[in-house]
């Protein structure tokens, strides 16, 4: 029987997955795994057995990594579970911009009261206050070209729009998925540019904090900016610069801020980017398969942390031990003189690390003495060794 903790409302459709073996719910205490969407999770604050935490969504701010790792707690996201739903809504709050919906909106509702010739005079009189743009023909700057940033190219030139993008770290198996007349490009500024609207789509990492900034939105001529990313990838600066350009720039954001609120140059929304029935159901699905594939195999895919291991086991496997390891040299051989002067015979070892995590499957054919584990324990770099029966 494995233990649960389900922190927030997660789909139905990803925790009816767990099944009998699993004991689910907010009320469960010393987990070995947690389930989140937004709410804050210090890894320092349970016990000793929590093994992982599965955010059922993209980003892992709210999530301790640093301590997770040192720890050996593997925490996963689910990377394109949304990537629909935050593409479509990038199209809904732009058409919005474009043509001046939020502003007719409010307009309208200044009417009520009126009687209907008043209002049809009205409507007559001031739509030309609102008259938009329209998106074909428009040159769209993608920055980040993962499954959400391919959805919005591919979006993009199905309305008629030209597409520059830009990504320095291409995913064969995404960039397989974009529009052959995108044009992917290797300088961010060249993006900048030539764009008439600009859109991220990147993780927020140290590497993108401020990513978007004062200094190179100073070459953007266009007036639409977009962030349905993270907040801090566009810097306060960079927004304050950009708007202040130009009395009809926009910028749309999912992460508002108390400037933002009073701001009319600025229109922003909820964090509703992955805020749909499908959404959060793939990410629940998503997140729970990962979990159970983990807790029950030692499986390792989409984690932000730990390197990526898809090994099964054979049929005649009985024990798989786990051994999460410092990525220093020599572990390997030091995990299999352990097995080998315990005289256990290794059926299949597989090992593979991220620059900082060393992450280890070992299968064998028999039982696992004590003496064992505790032999791998005691070496400094060995962080965590987990068994888990056939």
């Amino acid at each position: 029987m494995y233990s649960v903790k389900i922190l927030n409302k997660i789909s139905a459709k990803g925790t009816d997955l767990f099944g009998k073996s699993y004991s689910i719910g907010d009320s469960v205490e010393k987990p070995e795994a947690v389930l989140v969407r937004s709410a804050q999770v210090d890894t320092d604050s349970f016990s000793e057995g929590l093994l992982a935490v599965a955010r059922a969504g993209a980003g892992v701010n709210n999530i301790t990594i640093d301590k997770a790792s040192a720890k050996g707690v593997c925490v996963f996201n689910t990377p394109g579970a949304n990537a629909n739903a935050v593409a479509e809504l990038v199209f809904t709050t732009l058409g919005v911009a474009l043509r001046n919906i939020h502003k007719s909106l409010a307009w309208i509702g200044s009417l009520q009261g009126k009687e209907d010739k008043e209002i049809s005079e009205a409507v007559e009189k001031n739509k030309a206050a609102f008259v938009g743009t329209e998106l074909a023909g428009k040159t769209i700057g993608v920055i980040g070209l993962g499954k959400i940033g391919v959805l919005v190219a591919n979006g993009a030139i199905g309305r008629g729009m030209n597409v520059i993008a830009y990504e320095p770290y291409p995913s064969i198996v995404n960039i397989l998925m974009l529009s052959n007349v995108v044009k992917v490009v290797q300088n961010l500024d060249e993006v900048i540019e030539v764009a008439d609207v600009l859109t991220v789509h990147v993780p927020f990492i140290p590497a993108t904090k401020g990513l978007l900034n004062e200094n190179n939105l100073a070459n953007f001529k266009g007036s639409y900016l977009l962030n349905f990313a993270r907040n801090g990838i566009v810097s306060e600066g960079g927004i304050n610069s950009f708007l202040s350009k130009d009395k009809n720039n926009v910028y749309l954001t999912d992460f508002p801020s108390k400037a933002d609120l009073t701001n009319e140059q600025v229109i922003s929304f909820p964090h509703l980017g992955a805020s749909t029935e499908e959404a959060e159901e793939n990410c629940a699905v998503m997140a729970v398969e990962q979990l159970k594939d983990y807790l029950e195999f030692g499986i390792v895919h989409n984690s932000v942390n730990f390197p990526t291991v898809e090994s099964r086991p054979s049929a005649s496997t009985k024990n798989r031990i786990v051994v999460i390891n410092k990525d220093v040299p020599n572990v390997i051989a030091l995990i299999s003189k352990v097995f080998g002067d315990a005289g256990i015979n290794i059926s299949s070892f597989k090992n593979e690390s991220n620059g900082k995590i060393g992450y280890n499957l070992v299968d064998i054919d028999t039982a696992v003495p004590q003496t064992l584990i505790d032999s791998l324990k005691k070496f400094e770099h060995i962080i965590r060794v987990r068994v888990i029966e056939l």
